[in-house]
């Protein structure tokens, strides 16, 4: 027993320090900064991807425009009729001058056939920046002169009264304040009023026709055409 025992012992210690190295690893420490930057360096490329990969998940996505409503297209309308473009109806046109400013004062009339024979003109020429205010119409009641109240008889069956408003034409001549010109449309004309303030005149047109009226300046003048009847 005791030789056995001795035996064991001396088994022991010669065991001690001599076994294989290939049964006991002891793996090398690692340093904790080594660690840490190997995490780091991880995470870094890891966050890389993920930000690489975002921004074509977000191009895929798109946004379609509103629809655009389409505008509906009205045909412009095309005037009717002929080119002279006049009216039966009267025509109007109010102007007031200031308190002590002189009135407009009729200084010429003038009367001619229009361009391309298809109606007839008469001019108003004023003195001053403007024509007055004017008033044009047909009609068909007596035309009388404004102080005496005598009839006043024109050629032709339509009887068109052109009345100016504020307005004066002392000025013009017995010869000028009456016409007779003839003319396919415009037979006659005579100043029928001059008195306070306003002036008016009467046409003798050949057959009631359309007119149109106009104003130009330099000097101030107030155009009325009157179209050739049938």
């Amino acid at each position: 027993m005791t030789s056995a025992r001795a035996l064991l012992s001396k088994g022991k210690k010669r065991g001690q320090g001599t076994e294989p190295s290939s049964l006991v690893y002891n793996p090398p420490m690692t340093s904790h900064p080594t660690v840490s930057l190997a995490v780091l360096a991880a995470c870094i490329v890891a966050c890389g991807r993920d930000e690489t990969r975002a921004p074509s998940a977000r191009a895929n996505v798109s946004v379609a425009p509103p629809a655009q409503q389409a505008t509906p297209t009205t045909p412009t309308a095309q005037p009717q009729g002929t080119a002279f473009g006049g009216t039966m109806t009267p025509l109007q046109r109010t102007r007031s001058i200031a308190p002590g400013v002189a009135r407009p004062v009729l200084r010429a009339v003038e009367t001619t056939a229009g361009s391309g024979g298809e109606y007839d003109r008469v001019v108003f020429e004023f003195a001053g920046d403007s024509v007055p205010g004017y008033r044009v119409e047909y009609t068909t009641k007596p035309v009388q002169r404004c102080g005496s109240g005598d009839p006043v008889k024109v050629a032709g069956t339509g009887r068109l009264v052109v009345r100016f408003e504020p307005a004066e034409a002392h000025d013009l001549t017995p010869v000028e304040r009456h016409r007779t010109p003839a003319l396919p449309a415009v037979r006659e004309l005579t100043m029928v009023c001059d008195f306070e303030g306003q002036v008016e005149w009467v046409l003798g047109i050949a057959t009631p026709a359309a007119y149109r009226v106009s104003e130009l300046t330099g000097p101030s003048r107030l155009v009325l055409d009157v179209k050739h009847g049938p």
